[in-house]
């Protein structure tokens, strides 16, 4: 439990040390599961977010394997391909891809007319690892746009006597075979996503700045923090501002992936004009260590705030090809395309090979919140460790800390496979109290405001609730924010033994070490108001030290 949360790992695309490398490969053999499983349980139509693009599935469907693997007759890609960009133009995928052949990594240029089967340029590498001092340890991870005739494509360039090595470098063509010499636009960087629509062009959105275009870069390195560029020409890169990511302190290491905007995500349902960010990384990893890809979602008006975030991975590693290779149990993806009613993900299986995942547009949003036991399939939450501070009867946070000793930087809130009621997985809460006159965190769980379940009189609410070890434990409740500002918690509900719903009045009144049932009829206080989002609450004015447990099987029926 919690055991790989102070251990940071770094993928062979992050250039780690060898004792660092060979430590993770240790580690993520250590907790490989079998070839047929997942790391995650990925979404699947029935529970994503109406702004989240899948769920996804590998193709050829009929037998997943990889479209593009190393070339042993060719040398300087004879070991490792992975990581493309790819775009669709004039009736072919055209693809640019990372290889080695045991010397720094090089771009190879590769074409195909069903997106599976590729054949590689004859002018192989297409762009080589010729500026120094920038690119004199190689160039990686190649992002592919076109826009007016033109291809674009950032590329990290490393310079190992530099620190951080990474700069991200640019070059342009028109057609894809002759590149410009490459300049540097970002130094001890790395990780750009240029905002485009979903057929990889770059599009101008209005910013303070006026109509740029855009481009997120960063990840989890502190060292190398997280930042938008905008630019009116896709070749000069101004305005460089810091955002922030809002990710549990246990999903590093990270990488920013793709950014797409005005795209669809359910057949016949409306456009999203916000941005969707795909991320790599330790994300969801419940304590096993892996590389996997989801899905992050900010505004388009206010490019730094953050809308929402998946909780679960929308690729995790299962195909031998993704577990095994030279750095195992991982996928990354660098192009997310739309074409012939379907989304296409070219990613990076194990540092090795290249796959491509699809997904078709859903045949329907999501609907309305009904009961989850966050198993495959069902509900997951929609945030992960945040405090809700959204006003009103909220809740908030006082005189709370994170539980210590696993590196976490505030209340936790989110999926563990350790101790579930019933399947696999439940909700996992944890905190520090410091003695104060009021101790409390209230965190996010589901947002239900764009699909809000009816609440009549005869709404009930039910969940179990495993509290562990110390009595602060059971000061904890599930907690609900409507429309009009109130709360669950303040309206007087009580429970079938007629305690309070209130995380301060459930004290005393739960179990320790085993499932308690809990079960309220919320109708009687809350009928007719409309359900924004469900919280989770420890309340305990005057309490000093640690609490945690875990939440499954939560019903809300009417």
């Amino acid at each position: 439990m919690h055991l790989l949360r102070t251990l940071t790992c770094t993928t062979g695309r992050r250039r780690p040390t060898r004792v660092l490398a060979l430590l993770c490969l240790l580690v993520g053999a250590l907790f490989a599961l079998p070839a047929t499983a997942s790391y995650a349980s990925d979404y699947t139509a029935s529970n994503l977010p109406d702004w989240a693009i899948g769920p996804f599935t590998r193709q050829p469907q009929a037998n997943p394997a990889p479209v593009l693997t190393a070339n042993p007759n060719d040398s300087w890609e004879s070991q490792h391909v992975l990581n493309p960009g790819v775009v669709y133009r004039n009736n072919q995928f055209d693809m640019l891809y990372r290889a080695d052949g045991g010397n720094p990594d090089q771009i190879g240029l590769a074409t195909s007319t069903d997106g599976l089967s590729f054949t590689r340029s004859a002018s192989n590498p297409v762009i080589t690892n010729n500026v120094d001092p920038y690119e004199s340890g190689g160039v990686d991870d190649p992002r592919l746009y076109e826009l007016n005739g033109t291809y674009y494509s950032f590329i990290s360039g490393y310079d190992w006597s530099n620190s951080p090595p990474q700069t991200i470098m640019e070059t342009t063509s028109t057609d894809l075979v002759h590149w410009t010499t490459a300049v540097p636009i970002i130094n001890t960087n790395y990780d750009p996503a240029v905002v485009t629509d979903g057929n990889d062009t770059p599009v101008l959105i209005n910013t303070q700045y006026g109509q740029r275009y855009v481009m997120y870069f960063g990840d989890s390195d502190p060292a190398k923090g997280r930042f938008i560029a905008y630019s009116t020409d896709m070749l000069h890169w101004t305005n460089i501002t810091p955002f922030t990511m809002n990710f549990p302190s246990d999903y590093a290491p990270w990488e920013i992936c793709v950014t797409v905007t005005n795209y669809q995500t359910v057949a016949n349902g409306p456009v999203n004009h916000n941005i969707l960010m795909f991320v790599a990384g330790t994300l969801m990893a419940h304590d096993r260590w892996y590389y996997g890809i989801s899905e992050v979602e900010f505004s388009s008006t206010n490019l730094t705030q953050q809308l929402g975030q998946l909780t679960e991975a929308s690729l995790s590693p299962a195909e031998p090809y993704e577990l095994n290779g030279r750095t195992a149990n991982t996928v990354f993806m660098n192009s997310i395309l739309f074409h012939n009613n379907q989304w296409y993900m070219y990613y990076g299986a194990a540092d090795t090979s290249i796959g491509l995942a699809t997904a078709p547009l859903r045949p329907s949003a999501q609907t309305a919140f009904s009961s989850t036991g966050f198993e495959p399939g069902q509900r997951y939450p929609d945030w992960a460790d945040v405090v809700d501070t959204g006003g009103g009867q909220s809740g908030g946070i006082s005189n709370v800390t994170a539980y210590p000793g696993y590196g976490l930087t505030g209340p936790e809130t989110s999926m563990r496979q350790e101790n579930a009621h019933s399947g696999t997985t439940a909700l996992m809460y944890s905190g520090d109290a410091t003695g104060g006159t009021a101790d409390y965190a209230y965190t996010k769980v589901f947002d239900t405001s764009a699909h809000p379940p009816a609440i009549d009189s005869g709404t009930t609410l039910s969940y179990w609730i495993y509290p562990q070890n110390s009595a602060a434990s059971t000061c904890v409740a599930l907690d609900m924010v409507f429309s009009d500002g109130t709360a669950l918690r303040n309206l007087g509900a009580v429970d079938q033994s007629g305690n309070r719903l209130h995380p301060a009045s459930q004290c005393g009144h739960l179990t320790l070490n085993q499932w308690n049932h809990v079960t309220a009829n919320i109708g009687a206080v809350a009928a007719g108001k409309t359900l924004q989002r469900i919280d989770l609450g420890y309340d305990q004015p005057g309490g000093n030290g640690t609490y945690r447990g875990y939440v499954d099987d939560i019903s809300l029926t009417g």
